[in-house]
């Protein structure tokens, strides 16, 4: 991926989700939660472990649809549409990631992520500014994209709906198994 390309995704797929995040009503269950002790850092190793596994979900994704897009270059697609399935790949992972920042006691459609209209507003107009990448000529010489075929798009929609799926899947698991604490957990196992 080249750095221009990497900017954009950083306003694009980062701010607007981010903005309609914190614009959630939040957890109805929060005012019955203890307060965290003083001493206790704003990110805790729970938070780093989850940090570090939706880094690694979404960068095995990326990663998958550039290999995929390697065959497809050999059987005749250029380089040009692998790099693009690579970039779109990350920028659409990157915008379904928002789904798995719900809490971890609500549903998994019916949510404070999935209810919030920002959330749904701000992934449009990310989403059509990405497509816009591709196909708006002036923006797409600006950053070296290319239109990509009907093969090409299953592979980046399907590749970038797995670290969602996945994601979903953990919090389902940690939900249904009363594991909240899952990061600390690996967390003390990686550093034994």
């Amino acid at each position: 991926m080249l750095p221009l390309q990497i900017l954009f995704l950083n306003v694009v797929t980062d701010i607007f989700p981010a903005f309609a995040l914190g614009a959630c009503g939040g957890s109805k269950e929060i005012m019955n939660t203890p307060p965290r002790e003083s001493d206790e850092p704003i990110l805790t190793r729970t938070h780093w472990t989850e940090l570090g596994m939706y880094g690694m979900m979404i960068s095995v994704a990326t990663i998958g649809a550039f290999v995929i897009g390697g065959g497809m270059y050999a059987g005749g697609m250029g380089a040009e549409e692998v790099v693009t399935m690579s970039f779109l790949t990350l920028a659409f992972a990157q915008l379904w990631h928002v789904f798995n920042m719900r809490e971890l006691t609500s549903g998994t459609l019916r949510n404070e992520v999935t209810e919030n209209a920002y959330v749904w507003g701000a992934l449009g107009l990310s989403s059509l500014l990405v497509i816009g990448t591709v196909y708006l000529p002036g923006v797409s010489v600006a950053l070296s994209t290319v239109p990509i075929g009907i093969e090409s798009w299953i592979v980046v929609l399907g590749m970038s709906l797995l670290p969602l799926g996945a994601g979903q899947v953990v919090l389902e698991l940690r939900r249904r198994f009363g594991t909240p604490n899952l990061g600390t957990r690996l967390g003390d196992l990686l550093s034994d």
